[in-house]
């Protein structure tokens, strides 16, 4: 009898880890996606502007989500202050994810902050929260630290140029993302993912907003449908669905197997932008984005 319990149990839990599986390669394949559509959107309006529209369309499409599932709206202060923290750096986040599109190559911000984030999660961990570097860790943070240099082509690079070429907010966006997975895998213990994800996007739209005040809000209504299909999937795709999915990984698995996920997006993040932005493949970007998933391989091998 116990067998068959334990071997039932078992199956529900390989069940419920290949239907998460499934729900991150999705996730993941939106997130590459959204490069592009921010690169489409940052040519319409600020990244303030674009930041708020993103938060408040999320938060409209998630809210139903919250009462789908029965959760309640309602959260304690310590879940509150989980909240504050992450809506911070997912609102820094977004800030130098738009203004580095907006300067940068798509594709190439692509590929690096989605490389950066599972390394230096690794490296943040380990440095902060007494996680263990294995040798095969070390080899890994250094291949992708290599891989990095190379996108940055470090060789060229001076104090000018990493501002001009977006780099600079990449590298910024790479750090906020760190704190919004670190933050998130800690907060299971006090509040649930999905209130946590709504209440994160909701605050995340306020903070935009101040950042966005002397901005002409309104006039969004008056761009084209190209600018509504992207910013929607921006909102409802990208965030409403694959965040909120990536949460839940974090939560579940854990912030070092969740960002390992992040491998798919630099494959996708290139095809996109290179389809339709007509974006040029650039050899050292190709170069650094295979060593530094390989170093995400190995860090989670």
């Amino acid at each position: 009898m116990r067998d068959q319990v334990r071997h039932d149990n078992m199956g529900k839990l390989k069940s419920k880890e290949l239907r998460l599986t499934i729900l991150m390669i999705l996730a993941m394949i939106t997130w590459g996606l959204s490069w592009t559509n921010a690169k489409i959107v940052g040519n319409y309006g600020s990244a303030p502007l674009m930041m708020f529209w993103r938060f408040f369309i999320a938060s409209l499409s998630f809210a139903p989500i919250v009462w789908w599932k029965g959760q309640s709206f309602k959260i304690t202060r310590e879940g509150l202050r989980f909240i504050i923290l992450n809506s911070l750096f997912m609102t820094s986040y977004n800030f130098f994810y738009f203004k580095g599109t907006q300067i940068g190559l798509a594709g190439a911000g692509g590929v690096l902050v989605t490389t950066l984030n599972p390394i230096l999660t690794t490296l943040f961990s380990a440095l902060f929260f007494g996680g263990i570097l294995l040798r095969k860790d070390i080899v890994g943070l250094m291949l992708g630290f290599f891989g990095g240099a190379c996108i940055l082509k470090i060789w060229d690079l001076n104090l000018d140029l990493l501002f001009q070429s977006g780099n600079f907010h990449y590298i910024m966006a790479s750090f906020s993302w760190v704190s919004v997975t670190i933050l998130t895998s800690r907060s299971k213990a006090v509040i649930p993912f999905i209130p946590y994800s709504f209440w994160c996007f909701a605050l995340s739209t306020f903070f935009s907003l101040t950042l966005a005040l002397n901005e002409p809000i309104l006039d969004v209504f008056q761009y084209d449908g190209i600018f509504w299909l992207n910013i929607m999937f921006l909102g409802t795709g990208a965030m409403a669905f694959g965040t909120s999915i990536y949460f839940q990984a974090s939560v579940e698995l854990g912030p070092k197997k969740a960002s390992a996920y992040i491998f798919t997006v630099p494959l996708t993040a290139i095809g996109f932008a290179t389809y339709y932005l007509d974006e040029p493949l650039i050899l050292t970007t190709i170069i650094g984005g295979f060593l530094a998933i390989l170093a995400v391989y190995l860090i989670n091998k």
